[in-house]
This record gives C-alpha cells, structure tokens and sequence, in this order.
C-alpha cells in the first residue's frame, strides 16, 4: 500500500512539474519563520508549518487531522493509528491489515505545488471542485486513484482513498468529507 500511495504521491508533485511550478514542497520562508518560536518542537518533528487563514503559523501533524475512527469509516473497515510512512515525510496513513492495499493517506503539501488551473495530460486528468476551501481539485488517474488537493489561505493539504472494489466516485465523496472534516480542525 505505501508504494501505492507514494506512487500518487509522486505523480501528483510530477504534474505540478509539469505546470512550471518549482515543486519544492516548502512553504514560503516568511511562514516558516513565523511558526519556528512558537512551533517548537512540534515543528522540528512534522517539518511543516503553515499560516492558517485565521491566525498565527502553527506546525500541522498530518496524523492529527483526522482520526483513525474517520479513516476507517472512510475505507470501510478497521486502521491501525495513523503513522509516517518514513522519517521526515509530511504525510501519515492509515493502513488496514498488512496484506491489503486499503486505506487513506492525509498529506501536507507545498503551496507552490497547489495548482487547479493545470491541464490534464494523458492518463491524468484534473478537476476543479468547488465547495472544499478556498480552492481544491481532483488529481485522477482512474480505476481508484483518485488525490483531493485541497488550499485554505496559505495551507494546502491532499487526501487519498484507496479502497478495492469503490467507483471513482464513492471515493471522492469519501475524500470530500475527510477535506472538509480537515478544514474544521485547521
């Protein structure tokens, strides 16, 4: 599952390459000195501080967002606690059992890879969804993979649903209600 979920990881920060962002992954500077005194520890830990829309920089844990009652809702079936894929990633998921590719994966993304105005290109489509923040769209590669890319003023996250057997369909709506359970805790 977790080469699954990079993979998407990987082909999402691909498009926004291929748009002519610079594709870092990092937030403006200003935001991230902003966090430092009073992320702390937090921040040296997670990596990633974003200015929310109303208030100071504070570091965002990408475990912390959801829980794992949530996730498992969302696929279907019971998730262990969320957990970073590996040290230093921005990301956290939550896996069903060992064996199975099911699951969902929350991912603090940089500001200058959010872009809903890119074109789709073969195999990749992109659509904008209103309603979801300031700004969100659909990273598709069809047959289930399906990114919700999602901005709230200066903070920009992605939700991922992987679930054998769901349409695109049911899996966007799963990942619309995970976003907005997101943007009431952000």
């Amino acid at each position: 599952m977790r080469s699954t979920l990079i993979l998407l990881a990987i082909v999402a920060g691909l498009v926004s390459a291929c748009s002519g962002s610079t594709a870092t992954g990092a937030l403006p500077a200003a935001a991230t000195q902003a966090g430092a005194t009073q992320a702390g520890a937090t921040q040296a830990a997670t990596g990633v501080t974003a200015v929310p829309t109303n208030g100071p920089a504070t570091a965002l844990d990408a475990c912390s967002l959801i829980t794992a009652d949530e996730a498992a809702a969302a696929v279907g079936q019971p998730v262990a606690a969320g957990a970073v894929p590996e040290p230093g990633a921005h990301s956290c998921l939550f896996a069903t059992r060992a064996l199975s590719a099911d699951g969902v994966e929350i991912s603090i993304t940089g500001l200058d890879t959010f872009n809903p105005t890119q074109k789709s290109i073969p195999g990749l489509t992109i659509t904008p969804v209103s309603g979801i923040g300031d700004a969100a769209y659909y990273l598709s590669m069809g047959a289930g993979s399906d990114v919700l890319e999602v901005r709230k003023g200066s903070t920009t996250f992605s939700v991922s649903i992987l679930r054998k057997g769901a349409s695109d369909v049911q899996l966007q709506g799963d990942e619309k209600t995970l976003a907005l359970a997101i943007l009431g805790r952000i």
